[in-house]
C-alpha cells in the first residue's frame, strides 16, 4: 500500500514543480520594467535584445542544471540533490532583486535556472522510483500540471500587484 513516504515524495515534487512554473512565469512579467530600469532606457529595441539574451541563458541553464543535478543525484542521493537544486533556484532568484546591471540579472537567471532544471529531473525521478508502476503515467501528468499551477499563481500575483519600473525587484523576492 501507499505510505506517508509516497505522499511526501509526491508533495515535494509537486511543490517543487509548482515553484518552477512560478519561476518561469516570473520573468515575462518582470522583464520589461526590470530591463528598462537596469539599462536606463525606454526604447524596447534594447530591452527586447536583452530579454532574448536572458531567456536564452535561462534555457541553457535549465538544461545544464538537469545534467548537473542529475549527476549529483547519482553521487549524493536524489533527495539531497533535490534540496540543493531548490535552494539554488530560490537563492539566485532572490539575488535577481539586487542586480544593478542587465548582465548581472542574466547571470543570476542562469544560476537560478541550474537549480530549476535540476529540480525538474530529480522531482520526476524520485516519484517514478517511489510510486507503483501502474500509477506513474498519472503522476507524471499531475507533476507536469504543477508547473501550470505555478504559472497561474504568479499571474494572479502579477495581476493583483502590477509590476513597474519602480517596483519590479520585489517580484524576485516572491519567486525566492
Amino acid at each position: 500500500g501507499l505510505t506517508r513516504a509516497h505522499w511526501l515524495v509526491l508533495a515535494a515534487a509537486f511543490t517543487g514543480w509548482m515553484f518552477d512554473g512560478l519561476e518561469m512565469g516570473l520573468f515575462p512579467i518582470v522583464a520589461r520594467p526590470a530591463l528598462q530600469d537596469l539599462l536606463q532606457v525606454t526604447d524596447d529595441t534594447l530591452v527586447g535584445q536583452w530579454n532574448g539574451y536572458i531567456v536564452a541563458v535561462f534555457l541553457f541553464g535549465a538544461a545544464a542544471g538537469g545534467f548537473l543535478f542529475g549527476w549529483l543525484g547519482d553521487k549524493i542521493g536524489r533527495v539531497r540533490s533535490m534540496m540543493l537544486s531548490i535552494l539554488c533556484y530560490s537563492l539566485f532568484t532572490g539575488c535577481c532583486c539586487f542586480a544593478q546591471y542587465a548582465w548581472q540579472l542574466a547571470g543570476f537567471r542562469f544560476l537560478a535556472a541550474l537549480g530549476m532544471g535540476g529540480e525538474w529531473a530529480l522531482g520526476v525521478a524520485l516519484v517514478m522510483e517511489c510510486w507503483p508502476e501502474k500509477l506513474r503515467p498519472l503522476l507524471a501528468g499531475i507533476i507536469g500540471a504543477a508547473a501550470n499551477c505555478g504559472f497561474l499563481l504568479i499571474a494572479v500575483i502579477g495581476r493583483m500587484f502590477p509590476v513597474t519600473v519602480e517596483n519590479w525587484r520585489w517580484m524576485f523576492l516572491v519567486g525566492a
